[in-house]
C-alpha cells in the first residue's frame, strides 16, 4: 500500500449547517438580547451552577411551565430563560460565563415572527466549542461527485442504469425503497471493483472509495451564527411573494470561516475507478458542483444574478439544506433535462404527501408535476443575515501549501 497525503483549506463561501443530531428546545439555550447572542451552555457548569444556586427544583418547575407556553398558539407568553436567570438575581456576567460557546443571532432569528422561542439545530462542535465538518461528510460529497463524473464519462452505462429505474413499476418507481436498491446496485456495480471479498460484492472490502481517507475539518474560529431556513420558489406565495421564511433555525459556521483537512490516498484502489490524483477528485467535485448550480441559475438567474457569481467560485455545496439537487444523481442518469425534470417531479409527489381532509385521501403537498415546468425542484436553498444573502453551503476548496 502506496499512501499519499496532501493538506487543504476549505472556506465557507456561505453559511454551512452540519448537524449532530441534536435540536435544543427554547429552555435549553439562552438568549441574550443586549448582545443578540444565543448561549449554548456548558452542561456540567450549568448543572453544578444551578445546584450551587439551589434553582434545581425552581428550574425543573420552570421548564414544564415554558413548555406548555410554548405549545400554545399566539404569542408565546412565557419567560425567557435569561429573564427567569436575571428575575433570580443572577448577574449578566455570570450568565455569559456558563457559555460553552456563542452563536450570533438577530432577535427575529430566534423568536420569528410571532415572538415564539424556536427550537435550533446545533452545529457539530468539538469538545473545546469549535465547529467542524467532519470528513464522512466531505467524502460523501466527494463519492458522488466521482459517481456522477463516471457516469458522464460511460453515458452506455448510464443510459442502462436509467433504463432500469425508468423500468420499475410505477408504484415502485415511485418509491423511496425502490429507488434506494436500485441506486445501491449501481454504486455497487461502479464502485465496488475490488474484489477482496469474491462472494459477497456488498462488502465495503470491495469498494474503490477504501482508497480514499479525508480527515475532518477543522478550525480556530469559535463563533457561529443562528439562521431561519429560507425557501425561494419559482411559483409565487400566498402574499404573491417567491421567498418563503419556515420555522426552521440552524446554527451555522459563518461565510468567511476557513478550515483545514486533509486527504490521504492509495491511488492504486482509486485508479480502478479513474481516479489518479487528488486533482481529480476536487476537480469532480467542481463539475458536479457547478452543474447543479447553473441548471438552478437557469431559473433564478435573472433575479439572483449576484448569488450565482458568487457560486462561480465554489467547489462543493456542503451539510444541511443544500437542497435535493446537491445529493441526486438522476440528472447524470437523465437523457435531457426534460426526462431529469419529469422523474424528480413524479418522485417528490409520491413521497410527499398530505391528507385531503374533504375527500379523505391522500394527495401531494407541493403539486410539483402540476406547477413545476421550468426547474425541478422549483426550490433554491438560502440563508439571510442582515443585509447578506447567500446560497446555503457553499465551500471552495484550495490547496494549503
Amino acid at each position: 500500500m502506496d499512501l499519499v497525503h496532501h493538506e487543504y483549506e476549505l472556506t465557507c463561501i456561505a453559511p454551512v449547517h452540519i448537524g449532530n443530531g441534536t435540536v435544543y428546545k427554547a429552555y435549553e439555550y439562552v438568549y441574550d438580547a443586549n448582545q443578540q447572542q444565543v448561549l449554548f451552555l456548558n452542561e456540567a457548569k450549568w448543572i453544578a451552577f444551578l445546584a450551587e444556586h439551589g434553582l434545581m427544583d425552581a428550574f425543573a418547575a420552570y421548564v414544564e411551565d415554558t413548555a406548555k407556553a410554548l405549545g400554545r398558539h399566539g404569542n408565546f407568553t412565557g419567560q425567557y430563560v435569561w429573564d427567569w436567570l436575571r428575575g433570580k438575581g443572577v448577574a449578566a456576567d455570570a450568565i455569559r460565563r456558563l457559555a460553552l460557546r456563542r452563536a450570533k443571532a438577530s432577535p427575529r432569528a430566534v423568536m420569528g415572527r410571532q415572538n415564539h422561542l424556536n427550537d435550533v439545530a446545533v452545529q457539530a462542535a468539538l469538545a473545546d466549542g469549535r465547529p467542524y465538518i467532519p470528513g464522512s461528510t466531505i467524502k460523501g460529497a466527494m463519492r458522488t461527485a466521482i459517481l456522477w463524473r463516471y457516469l458522464r464519462e460511460h453515458p452506455e452505462q448510464a443510459r442502462r442504469y436509467w433504463n432500469g429505474m425508468r423500468g420499475l413499476t410505477r408504484a415502485d418507481r415511485n418509491s423511496r425503497r425502490a429507488q434506494q436498491a436500485q441506486t445501491r446496485e449501481m454504486e455497487q456495480d461502479i464502485l465496488h471493483v475490488l474484489g477482496a471479498n469474491a462472494k459477497k460484492r456488498a462488502d465495503a472490502v470491495n469498494s474503490a472509495m477504501r482508497g480514499l481517507r479525508v480527515s475532518d475539518a477543522v478550525t480556530e474560529a469559535r463563533g457561529t451564527i443562528i439562521l431561519q431556513k429560507i425557501d425561494e420558489s419559482t411559483q409565487l406565495g400566498r402574499l404573491q411573494q417567491s421567498e418563503k421564511r419556515l420555522p426552521l433555525f440552524r446554527e451555522c459556521i459563518p461565510a468567511g470561516t476557513k478550515l483545514r483537512f486533509s486527504m490521504t490516498a492509495d491511488f492504486s484502489m482509486l485508479a480502478k475507478i479513474g481516479v489518479t490524483s487528488f486533482a481529480d477528485i476536487v476537480e469532480a467535485l467542481r463539475a458536479y458542483t457547478q452543474d447543479a448550480l447553473q441548471w438552478q441559475e437557469s431559473a433564478f438567474g435573472k433575479k439572483d444574478a449576484y448569488l450565482f457569481r458568487e457560486a462561480d467560485t465554489a467547489d462543493v455545496l456542503l451539510g444541511g439544506g443544500t437542497g435535493f439537487l446537491s445529493k441526486t444523481l438522476v440528472r447524470a442518469l437523465a437523457q435531457d433535462e426534460r426526462q431529469a425534470r419529469d422523474f424528480i417531479t413524479q418522485f417528490l409527489d409520491a413521497n410527499f404527501q398530505t391528507r385531503d381532509k374533504r375527500a379523505h385521501v391522500k394527495k401531494p403537498a407541493h403539486d410539483h408535476v402540476r406547477l413545476d415546468h421550468v426547474i425541478e425542484p422549483r426550490t433554491l436553498k438560502l440563508a439571510k443575515a442582515g443585509q447578506e444573502t447567500w446560497i446555503l453551503g457553499l465551500c471552495q476548496i484550495q490547496d494549503s501549501r
